[in-house]
Parts: C-alpha cells; sequence; structure tokens
C-alpha cells in the first residue's frame, strides 16, 4: 500500500518539508527505501539557487548575460518566442524563469520576467492545448516561478499542466504501453511536445514533481505517478540502461531527437527535487553515465559530426552539450562549453553546470574502445588531430525498433569518408531500400526462394533478416562482438553475425576486423561463411565515396571529405585508399554506381536491376560507388573473404607490399605479419602474439 501525508500548499505546513511520498513495495521480501520530495521550489534541474546566482555574477556571467539579454528581450517584446512551434525549443521560457530565479535572490528587480511568462499562459490554456503545449517545458517554467503566482495562479496552471499525467496511456503511472525503457519515444522527444511522444516520462516527470503540494485536483495523481516512477526506474530502468551501455540504443539521431537530452534532464530533476541519485547508482557504463564517452568516440574528426551509424544523422553534437552540464564528469564538462559554439541556448549551463569541475577533454580516452552493450567497437589513429584516421565496426542485439540491421557493418574515414554508407538519408518509413542490407559494407548469402518484411522498394536483397519495426519482445538478438583486444599497435574485434541471417541458408558467419597503427596504417577484415547449401552464392560490398580505379584483385580511390555533410571540414586535403582482394582467389569483382546506379539491386535478383530512387537518396552521405565482391565457388557451402585496406596519403601511387600465405595469413609492408583462423573460435596472431578469442576489455571501468 502506497502512504503519505499530504500538508496545506498554502498554510505554514506548506512551507515546511512536503510530506513523506513514500514508496513501498508490497512484499514480504524488502521495501523500496521512502523518497522526500523538497519541499520548496525550484525542484527541476536546479540544485541551490543561491549558488546558481553567485555563479552568474562569477564564473558564469558570460552565460547568464546571454539568458538576460533574451529574458530582456521577451519582456519588451510582451511574449516568448516559439510557443506556438510545436517543434521548437521555446528557450526564451526557461530564459526568463532563470532570470526571475536569479534577480529575485540578487536582490533586483524580478517580477518583469514572470509576468511575461504568467501573460503567455493565460487562463492555462496554452498548457493544456494537446496540439501545440510544450507541456514539459510549461513544467519547468512552472516550477521556477513558483513563487512568483498567486496561490491561484498555482492550482490554475497546476492542473493544466495535470491533466498531461494521464495522457497516451490513461492511467497516472509508468506503463510503458507503447515501447521500451530503450525506445526513444518513451522518454519525449527534445521539443517535450506531444509529437513522436508515446508514454512522456521525461514531461510526466517534471509535472508530477512542479505540482505536488500546489492544492491541485491533479494531486493523487501527481503522487501515484511518483510512486510508479520510484517503484520501477530502479527496478527496471537502471538494470536496462546498464545493459544497453553508454551507446543509445538507436544511435545518435533518433536519440539526439530525446534521450540523448532528455533521459539527463529527468535524472537531474529527480536528484535536484529528491536528493536521489540514479548517475551513482548505474555502473559507469551504463547509459547515461558513459554516455560523454560514446558521443566523443563516433564523432568524426574531419568535421567534428556524429558518424552515420543505424539512424545517426550525421549532426554536431549539440543534443548531448545540452544534457552535458547536468552529468558530473569532466568529459561532460567539455561538452558542455564546447556547445557554446553548436548551440544558442544557455538557460542549461546557468542552471546546472558547477563550474568547479574541470574539464577533461576527449585526448584522455584509449585510441580503441569497445561497448559491449550495443556492440559498437571504434577506434582512431589519435585525438585532437582533424587528420586522423577513424573507423568503427559493430554488430550487436536489438533493443528497441529503430535499429537499422546492419550487422557487421563498418566505417573508415580519414580526411574525409573513405569506407562509408549508400543510402542517402532514407527513412525506415518511406524507403525500404535505405532499410535493408544493401546500403552497408556487409555479406549476404542469396537464396533465391527467401522473402523479407518491407519488400516495397526492396526486393530480396540476400543480407541480414530484417527486424525494423517487428512486432514482438525486445532486446532481440541480431549478432554479438565476441572478441576484443586493444593496444598501441592495433585494435581488433571478431563478430558472429549468424543470428542476423535465416536459418535456412546459414550455419556460421563471422567477421574479424583489424586495424594496424604507424607510418602505414591497414585495416583487415577476414570474414567466414558456412551456408547451408552450395548453391548459395555468398558476395562482400562495400560502398565508396568516389570512382574506384581497378588494376587486377586491386583497387584505389580517394576520400571525400564533404560527403559526410557539413562545409566545415576541419581536415587538410584528402587521402587514399588501396584495396587488395585477396581471398577468395580468383573472384569476381564488380565496380559498380555512379549516375544511375548508386542504389543498385542485388546483382543476383533479376527484378531488383534497376537504381532505386527515393527521397533523400542525394542527400548525405554521399557514397555513390559500391565494389562487389563474389564468391565464384558453386560446389563448397564455406567462403572465406580476406580483404586488406591500406590507408595512404592522396599522392601515393602504390600500395605497400601484400604477400599472401595460405590458408589466411598476410605479411604487410615487411613489418606486420598476421594469420586467422579458418576454423574454431575467431582469432589468429599478429606476429607471435595470439589474437583475442573472447572478450578482452582494457578499461578502468570493467
Amino acid at each position: 500500500m502506497l502512504n503519505h501525508r499530504a500538508s496545506s500548499p498554502t498554510g505554514g505546513l506548506g512551507r515546511m518539508a512536503l510530506a513523506l511520498l513514500a514508496c513501498a513495495v508490497s512484499t514480504a521480501a524488502q521495501q523500496r527505501p521512502a523518497f522526500v520530495v523538497k519541499a520548496g521550489h525550484p525542484r527541476l534541474l536546479i540544485a541551490d539557487v543561491r549558488a546558481m546566482a553567485a555563479n552568474c555574477v562569477g564564473p558564469l556571467a558570460g552565460d547568464y548575460r546571454v539568458v538576460k539579454q533574451r529574458a530582456d528581450a521577451a519582456v519588451q517584446r510582451g511574449g516568448i518566442r516559439e510557443l506556438a512551434n510545436p517543434w521548437s525549443i521555446p528557450d526564451d521560457l526557461m530564459n526568463c524563469g532563470l532570470a526571475w530565479l536569479v534577480e529575485r535572490e540578487l536582490g533586483r528587480e524580478a517580477r518583469p520576467y514572470a509576468e511575461v511568462i504568467l501573460k503567455e499562459w493565460g487562463n492555462g490554456r496554452r498548457i493544456a492545448n494537446p496540439e501545440t503545449s510544450h507541456f514539459g517545458y510549461h513544467a519547468l517554467a512552472y516550477d521556477w516561478i513558483y513563487e512568483a503566482m498567486t496561490p491561484e495562479q498555482r492550482v490554475r496552471h497546476g492542473e493544466a499542466l495535470g491533466g498531461w499525467l494521464r495522457y497516451f496511456t490513461g492511467q497516472p503511472e509508468i506503463l510503458l504501453k507503447w515501447g521500451h525503457w530503450e525506445y526513444n519515444q518513451t522518454w519525449g522527444p527534445i521539443h517535450l511536445n506531444v509529437m513522436n511522444c508515446r508514454d512522456a516520462l521525461t514531461q510526466k516527470l517534471f509535472i508530477a514533481l512542479a505540482i505536488t503540494g500546489a492544492g491541485t485536483r491533479q494531486e493523487a495523481d501527481a503522487r501515484a505517478f511518483l510512486d510508479s516512477w520510484q517503484r520501477r526506474v530502479p527496478a527496471e530502468c537502471l538494470p536496462a540502461f546498464d545493459r544497453m551501455g553508454g551507446v543509445w540504443s538507436e544511435s545518435y539521431g533518433h536519440g539526439a531527437y530525446g534521450p540523448v537530452t532528455v533521459i539527463p534532464y529527468a535524472f537531474q530533476a529527480w536528484r535536484t527535487a529528491t536528493g536521489i541519485n540514479y548517475c551513482q547508482q548505474l555502473k559507469p557504463w551504463g547509459f547515461p553515465v558513459e554516455e560523454p564517452r560514446w558521443v566523443a568516440y563516433t564523432m568524426m574528426p574531419h568535421n567534428d559530426r556524429t558518424a552515420w551509424i543505424d539512424d545517426g544523422d550525421g549532426s554536431r553534437p549539440a543534443a548531448f552539450a545540452r544534457a552535458a552540464p547536468m552529468l558530473p564528469d569532466g568529459l561532460s564538462r567539455w561538452f558542455a562549453d564546447r556547445g557554446r559554439d553548436w548551440l544558442a541556448e544557455r538557460w542549461q549551463r546557468v542552471a546546472c553546470l558547477d563550474p568547479a569541475r574541470p574539464a577533461t577533454p576527449p585526448a584522455t580516452l584509449p585510441l580503441g574502445y569497445l561497448f559491449p552493450g550495443a556492440g559498437h567497437v571504434y577506434m582512431r589513429s589519435a585525438w585532437d588531430d582533424p587528420d586522423a584516421t577513424w573507423a568503427f565496426f559493430g554488430c550487436g542485439p536489438q533493443y528497441a525498433g529503430h535499429a537499422r540491421d546492419d550487422e557487421g557493418h563498418f566505417l573508415i574515414c580519414k580526411r574525409g569518408a573513405l569506407v562509408s554508407r549508400q543510402g542517402g538519408q532514407g527513412h525506415n518509413d518511406t524507403d525500404y531500400y535505405a532499410g535493408g542490407s544493401l546500403i552497408f559494407n556487409g555479406l549476404t548469402i542469396f537464396d533465391p526462394e527467401e522473402t523479407f518484411r518491407r519488400t516495397k522498394g526492396n526486393e530480396n536483397d540476400g543480407g541480414l533478416l530484417r527486424h525494423v519495426y517487428e512486432t514482438g519482445g525486445l532486446p532481440r538478438e541480431r549478432g554479438r562482438i565476441v572478441a576484443f583486444e586493444h593496444n598501441p599497435g592495433y585494435t581488433y574485434a571478431a563478430a558472429d553475425l549468424t543470428r542476423g541471417f535465416h536459418t535456412n541458408k546459414v550455419r556460421s558467419v563471422t567477421r574479424q576486423f583489424l586495424y594496424l597503427r604507424g607510418e602505414r596504417e591497414f585495416f583487415v577484415v577476414f570474414d567466414r561463411i558456412q551456408a547451408t547449401r552450395p548453391d548459395l552464392r555468398r558476395h562482400f560490398f562495400l560502398h565508396v565515396p568516389t570512382e574506384p580505379q581497378r588494376q587486377g584483385s586491386q583497387l584505389t580511390w580517394l576520400s571525400l571529405p564533404e560527403a559526410d555533410g557539413g562545409r566545415d571540414v576541419a581536415s587538410h586535403g584528402r587521402s587514399r585508399m588501396f584495396l587488395r582482394v585477396v581471398l577468395p582467389e580468383n573472384t569476381a569483382i564488380t565496380a559498380r554506381g555512379g549516375p544511375g546506379q548508386d542504389a543498385w539491386g542485388h546483382p543476383l535478383e533479376p527484378t531488383a536491376q534497376y537504381n532505386h530512387e527515393g527521397p533523400g537518396r542525394g542527400q548525405p552521405p554521399i557514397c555513390p560507388w559500391r565494389i562487389e565482391v563474389a564468391d565464384p565457388a558453386s560446389s563448397e557451402t564455406t567462403t572465406v573473404f580476406l580483404h586488406v585496406f591500406e590507408v595512404a596519403g592522396e599522392g601515393a601511387s602504390q600500395p605497400a607490399a601484400v604477400r599472401f600465405v595460405a590458408p589466411a595469413g598476410l605479411e604487410l609492408a615487411g613489418r606486420w605479419s598476421l594469420r586467422f583462423n579458418t576454423s574454431g573460435p575467431p582469432g589468429g596472431q599478429v606476429g607471435p602474439r595470439e589474437l583475442a578469442t573472447t572478450l578482452q576489455i582494457d578499461d578502468q571501468y570493467r
């Protein structure tokens, strides 16, 4: 049974500590500890008004100057910009709320900043409007100007907010009717409005914390939601976030639209309102604790943009910069400072940043790193160098609906994209070709009888099972990183992709990805496929941004710095990639692409021999050329692909020497001696050193 002690919102008791909001799980074994909502306001995001005001005339004076100037402009204008635009972030609402708090604390005239907000709210209909209400941001402003309102205004606007506690779900509690903890619409979008929002956990938490004790008709609803939050988040959400790790399950695109920002908002609000710090309860690799590491690793050196992974959008990490002031580590502080270059907003820094926390730049991080939850591996040659080499390799389970079916996919860049993703910005909802396997750098096993889900404009492509938007329980196993090793000389990962393909056509599929650092840099990709029948033809696909030139089993092409979007390229010149197809011997190699063939179907599917046009196809990432490597064997069920990539300067005319040593060994540039296991667990040797066959996570946290 849930027990509370209520107090009057307007009398002397309302100024004292609010009732114990005790959330007791009725089991004989244990009770979840009680929680107490802070008596006074503000409760949301701001830990200490006095300290915040001192910062505004001290180390954060420059940030507050921006906030106050915009609040002053709103007062002069007599209104808050963007409140009628449901897709916006109404930052002047926050600017005015903060200006009221700071100016009041400093003993200055503050009333006009609250009055312009109250004027916009009027009779409360703007807050309650189900079509254009930024109800999450209204709750934040309500909490911040609480003391500026009369008791009647607190009730009127509090009830306009309280009505949202039953929106979407019909009940004022966490139900997860529409998704999972790892789904972006569970938490709410960055505009904290109704669009692309199902459960609205962040908005409802803001509301429940803000109106508790205000005397509204929704007092019981607010407490019911908070009870539900305290009961379910520690028991279910935090373990899920530990399992998922620092990489948001839908990558940076859908993550940046909501969870990358609003989950830290929610956890910060819970901490400032109740003193309960979820970041201390999470593992050091749980989300959002490890989030700043993920954002740092996914930024490509040549343009400081996030990589096109899953539903990534190639944007600068501005969405994380909004949340960074709320996280306690030095890397987040670094992102909070960089955010001043990417964001117009300053209110998050004023409200939440601890200026005494020193910044820790990404250069302190290892050059290779594995995020085990998502199965993402990142590697690079250096930090703080726009000309550095950078690569991604991924294989992991599916936690949420938007995650692409791209197991085994990899990216490489140096002075721009060298190996990228084809398909432009096609969306899962309208461009099924972009949702299939052919836009990724992967493997296909072609069964002419296989049928795929979501086939509109995407015929049989021989690739991975198409799980995107598939109903059924999550997480779903699609593949897994099974080995990882990092040292100054190389970064290595091995993946088991078997469960990503239909069981009718494969017995085993593994991929090993090795990055060799040095004056001459190499990437070696070793694939083993065991099909169920010899007639199931196997291909290796690779997408490159510029037209490759071919000589026998060797190809070369140049990077394209603008391929990943954005004109602000920090790197210098271009780089060259050499590719040597070592295995299979006597293979068939096709370079396909250019205008009219940049989105071609699988070469073995007769109905797909045309260019798949679609919305967004010509937008970044630009990668109009595809290299197809076909296994010519027709009597074997086993295929081995072995590819050597060398990253060189633009003017390089010849690759380093590559000598093949059967059955799967290499000698590179007279420096590296490699051997891969052709059977048994993935692994092998680099020189005398054995490659890992199991996960070896060289990290202070694990």
